[in-house]
């Protein structure tokens, strides 16, 4: 079978063939081309597009026979992300200059709109390639539909949260289950879709991948603090700077001492922090035991994730899901 890395890069593959294909780089005008592919230029895992074919894969269905959605998965996350850098005034991500520090907020936020635009031609072009049944496609352009608005309502709770001391963890859950779960919950439910599954498998799937994206949140934040620069993409402590309430942060202002609790404060959020500031602040939510916390949540929500498709039988998709499951809390990057 190979390793998951292996498995996920044949995946990535086929989809990277797709995204030139439905979004050439030599479209005029040229500006707006090249921010718009920047990101997925970049590289990337291609984490979700995966998900949508092993799991197609899984209900017995051919990957083939899903790939524009999983290209106009990897559109939806681009467009996502391209947005969030600017909201969040992030400077790097994947170890490049993000979309608008290098062609400014303006044709970066068009070019998140482009990239959203194309979702929805990819998605149509692999219905009536494949001659999908107007039930089962309707079906799947609402979930896409819903799956773009709930990310929309997870990112306004991430900026809200920011300005607030007293978010409770089950509020954190439900931010990072729009903002991160709903697009993976949609990858693995249009996968099984496209490839024929029945009810009980469609929501099996989708079941994991909420879950599962809920966890690939906290092991992002996990990374955030305690990652290596080279491998995240991102600067170590920008979640600190930004003042994310993470479910790291969250803990650690409930599980220290009130003097180390008010230097967080200070320190959350302050976008002139030191390097100094972020790195003792980083000590503070490790002694607090916070980021062996967020494993253990994270671990969790994997445990249950591959519960949802224990069912399933057995596969080259459902085993790809299931490592893929355990990659998301033991990754690096």
């Amino acid at each position: 079978m190979g390793t998951i890395l292996e498995l996920m890069q044949g995946y990535a593959k086929k989809v990277e063939k797709e995204l030139n294909r439905l979004f050439p780089s030599d479209l005029e005008p040229l500006p707006l081309t090249k921010a718009s592919r920047h990101l997925i230029d970049a590289g990337g895992k291609r984490f979700r597009p995966c998900l949508a074919l092993a799991a197609c894969e899984a209900v017995g269905g051919r990957a083939e026979d899903a790939l524009e959605t999983a290209a106009a998965l990897e559109f939806l996350h681009s467009f996502t992300l391209i947005h969030d850098d600017i909201m969040d005034r992030d400077e790097f991500r994947r170890n490049v200059k993000t979309v608008h520090t290098i062609w400014g907020e303006p044709i970066a936020i068009i070019a998140g709109d482009a990239l959203f635009a194309k979702v929805f031609e990819a998605i149509a072009a692999n219905l009536k390639r494949i001659k999908m049944e107007k039930r089962r496609a309707i079906e799947i352009f609402d979930t896409i539909s819903k799956a773009s608005f709930e990310i929309c309502q997870g990112q306004a709770l991430d900026m809200l949260f920011e300005g607030r001391w007293d978010v409770g963890e089950d509020e954190y859950l439900k931010m990072v289950s729009g903002k991160t779960g709903a697009l993976t919950e949609a990858s693995t439910k249009v996968g099984a879709l496209l490839g024929g599954g029945g009810a009980g498998q469609v929501r099996a799937l989708a079941d994991y991948g909420r879950l599962l994206g809920i966890a690939f949140q906290i092991k992002d934040d996990i990374l955030g603090i305690a990652g290596k620069k080279e491998k995240f993409g991102k600067p170590i402590g920008s979640d600190i700077r930004e003042g994310k309430r993470t479910l790291i942060a969250l803990h650690a202002l409930k599980n220290t001492s009130k003097e180390k609790r008010k230097f967080l404060l200070k320190v959350l959020g302050n976008k002139n922090a030191s390097e100094e500031e972020l790195h003792m602040a980083i000590e503070i939510m490790k002694k607090a035991g916070s980021v062996n916390y967020a494993s253990r949540k994270a671990r969790e929500f994997i445990a249950l994730a591959k519960s949802k498709i224990a069912p399933l039988p057995a596969s080259k998709g459902k085993d790809v899901l299931l490592k893929i499951a355990d990659f998301t809390v033991e990754r690096e990057f």
